[in-house]
């Protein structure tokens, strides 16, 4: 009996590559959405970033203020 895993390499096997790269398309989309995803070696899932700078000194205070400072810098 085949693994589930199996067959999704089967079925993969006898698609065209454009259809094969939707599926890898949505994999990846399913594996985003779960909360300890994994990631390649080096890289951070966009989840673990937010509200990384909410005490950084360069992004307090007044939000309009902030976008003038990075608009005129």
């Amino acid at each position: 009996m085949l693994t589930v895993a199996e067959r999704l390499m089967e079925a993969a096997r006898s698609l065209p590559e454009p259809l094969v790269a939707e599926v890898l398309d949505f994999a990846e989309f399913l594996r985003a959405r779960q909360p300890h995803a994994q990631t390649p070696a080096g890289q951070t899932p966009l989840a673990h970033l937010c509200g990384g700078l909410e005490h950084s000194v360069a992004f307090a205070g007044d939000p309009a203020e902030i976008q003038r400072r990075l608009r005129d810098e």
